[in-house]
């Protein structure tokens, strides 16, 4: 049960981060100048989603540890990674 709450948190965590590094593209330049601040934006996005959710714990720790590992690879490849994204997010209706 914790593992799948885990795994839950995380992909809503890396859809709603790479969402927001898309939308405010500041992000993206600010965390490519200082890694532990995308680090440190990660953790948090993870603990107010755990919030939000009611989990604690080991869930919010598993969830923020996955969800930084996966977001560090659009913050090391930059705004080519993430621009590559447009049309994903031009399918599901998320205006630019």
């Amino acid at each position: 049960m914790i593992f799948e709450l885990a795994a839950a948190m995380t992909v809503t965590a890396v859809i709603l981060e790479i969402w927001l590094v898309w939308r405010f593209r500041f992000l993206l330049e600010l965390f490519a100048r200082n890694s532990l601040i995308g680090i440190c934006f990660s953790m948090l996005l993870s603990w107010i989603l755990g919030e939000m959710f009611g989990a604690t714990g080991l869930v919010v720790l598993l969830s923020a540890v996955a969800s930084t590992i996966a977001t560090a690879i659009f913050y090391k490849f930059g705004m080519g990674a993430l621009l590559s994204l447009e049309p994903v997010f031009a399918m599901l209706g998320v205006a630019s």
